[in-house]
Order: C-alpha cells, then structure tokens, then sequence
C-alpha cells in the first residue's frame, strides 16, 4: 500500500488505502483507539513485520497493491509473520474492497489469509457474500467513508440552463477505463440539443486519453468537447467542484463491477454533484439521490429537465450520507467489529 507523507498526515494516491485504512484509522483515535498504518516493502523480512506489530492487539490487513512481479515475494513473508501473530494472540482482521477470486495469483493468497483471520470484512454486502463461499470465518460489511467536505448542491439554474455548456465529471481507477466508452456513447445524442463540456480524470496510459480524444471528435462538431485531466486526489476534488453532475458508466456484468462499493456516488453526492450512473448493486440503494439506470443519456436529460428535484435529490442524498457514511459512523462500525473479536470495549 503506498503511503504519502502529507502536512495533514498520512495519505495515499491509491483510493481503497484511504478508505479502508487511514480515513477510518484517524477516525478510531477519537473512540479511544491507538493505531500505526504501515506498508510492507516486497524485500520486507518477516523480523521486520513482527517488529512493526509489537504491541498490538490487532492487524487489520487490506489490500496488497503490489506488482505481479513484487507480490510472490512479499506474500508468503506476509502469510509467515500473520500466522505467527496470531499464535500470539494477535487478532488477525482481513479487510476486502475487491473480488480477486479470479486472479491465479492474487486469489489465492485472498484464500489464504481469509481463512488464517479471525474476522473478514467486506465492502459492500456482495462481497461478503463472495468470501462466505470459501471461508468459514465471520464476515462483516464496513462500507467506504467519504472523505471530502460536504458541498452545496447547484442552484436549480445550473449552468446548463445558462449560456455555457453542462460540465460533466468522470474520474475513477484506470481499471474502469474498458467499460468507458460504451457509457460514455449514451452522452452523445444530447450533444444535439446541449453542448457538454466532460473530463474524464484517471491516470495516464491505460487508454483514457484516447477515449476521450474519441470523444471529443464526435462532440467537436456539435460545440461539445471531452478531455482527459491525469488523476491525483487534488484533480478529482477541484473537478468536482467544476462540474454540474458526475457520470459513471459501469460493466454490471462484470463480476468486479458487481461487488464494488458506492463510494464514488457517495462522494460525488457528498460534494454536492448529481450523480447519473448505471445500476450496479451498491447504487441501487441510492437512486432516489441522483440517477441510476441503464441508459446515461436519458439520466442525463432528466437531470437537465428539472434542476429542483435534481438539488433535491442531491440534499436528500447528503443527509442520508451524512447518517450511514460520514467517518465517525464507519469509525464506529469498525469499533463494533473489533469488539466483536473479543478486544476493545464496546462504544454505546
């Protein structure tokens, strides 16, 4: 998990290491909780692991983001050093944000430390569902917090209603870029009646930049226009506040599409964005507080044909958020499934 040292404290380019780790370890501290986030050097010796461990109660793992190259290396030292804490009394937490059942290398270790842990969280419930399959080890659904400030929502006169064009936000991993452009072809029969400004914001040379430029050329004659902004935490924050609504094209089909968490819905809703997205089953909860449908464009005219219930929606959204996905309320899920391992004491 690559760490960043920031003025604010310890962060991270990689999403999951901030959702599922530090934003909810900084939370923790105000329910009485003490924790060290750590990443684990592929040339890391299992000395060196235990060392970092001494003293806890606890090791929550998440997500291995290593290079396929990397992670045969540190796994099994990983594995090693686990098993042994545990023999000591460590309780061994293995968190989820993914399903790697697939992946000849990476599932198997998934396998492995989901039944080496004495709890497994997940996600979203469908992927609770995925690690209940081949582990017999309890299994919670934490969700994923946001982490920005609550925005206001667009006044009913959004820009689109003005003179300028419909300011619209894609930003997400580079792994989604595949099922990109085929959402992004339900936008293109509005150019007719709207000009759309898009930018698309994920990191560079995994093909969104062609996307876009594919985009934008079947735009450029209707004075709409697509471009490809490099992701960074900054980029997809300033983005959000630039733009009217967020779109998220998804592959609902696709078994890791199916089981993600909503946190770019949430945290687009959070910043005050109507968000238009394809009904994956982490959203369909959340379709009362934007749109959530197979077909974008039509999400997208029904967005611009009333901006009153889209700031609705929006508000609506934020206070539901604001009750099941704000850091102190996931803080808190995290505090119950500690406790449920038999440490810590119960926060009422």
């Amino acid at each position: 998990m690559p760490l960043e040292r920031t003025p604010r404290g310890v962060s991270s380019s990689m999403a999951s290491a901030r959702y599922r780790i530090i934003v909810p370890s900084a939370a923790m501290e105000s329910l009485g909780w003490r924790s060290r986030v750590t990443h684990v050097s592929p040339t890391a010796s299992r000395a060196v692991l235990l060392k970092r461990c001494e003293g806890a109660s606890a090791a929550i793992i998440g997500k291995l983001a290593y290079s396929d190259s990397d992670f045969p290396k540190v796994a099994p030292t990983l594995l090693e050093a686990l098993s042994q804490l545990r023999s000591a009394g460590v309780k061994l937490i293995a968190d989820f944000s993914d399903d790697r059942t697939g992946n000849p290398l990476r599932g198997r270790f998934d396998w492995q430390i989901a039944n080496l842990a004495d709890l497994l969280v997940a996600s979203t419930p469908e992927l609770a569902e995925v690690l209940r399959s081949f582990s017999p080890v309890p299994a919670r659904v934490i969700t994923d917090p946001v982490e920005g400030k609550r925005g206001e929502p667009r006044e009913s006169g959004v820009s689109a209603a003005a003179e300028g064009p419909v300011r619209l936000l894609w930003f997400g991993h580079w792994n989604k870029v595949p099922g990109l452009a085929p959402g992004l072809a339900q936008l293109d029969r509005s150019t007719s009646s709207k000009r759309l400004s898009l930018v698309i914001v994920t990191s560079p040379g995994f093909g969104a930049e062609q996307v876009a430029q594919e985009v934008d050329g079947r735009w450029r004659t209707t004075g709409s226009a697509c471009t490809f902004r490099p992701w960074s935490v900054a980029a997809v924050f300033d983005e959000l506040a630039r733009c009217d609504a967020v779109v998220i094209p998804a592959e609902p089909n696709n078994r890791r599409d199916a089981v993600r968490s909503p946190n770019r819905f949430t945290e687009s809703a959070w910043a005050g964005r109507f968000v238009i997205a394809h009904p994956l089953p982490s959203y369909q909860g959340l379709a009362d507080f934007g749109w959530v449908g197979e077909d974008l464009g039509t999400g997208l005219s029904e967005f611009l044909a009333d901006g009153i219930e889209a700031r609705r929606r929006v508000l609506a959204g934020q206070d539901y958020i604001a009750r099941h996905f704000t850091p102190s309320v996931i803080a808190n899920a995290w505090n119950e499934a500690l406790v449920s391992t038999g440490i810590g004491v119960r926060n009422e």
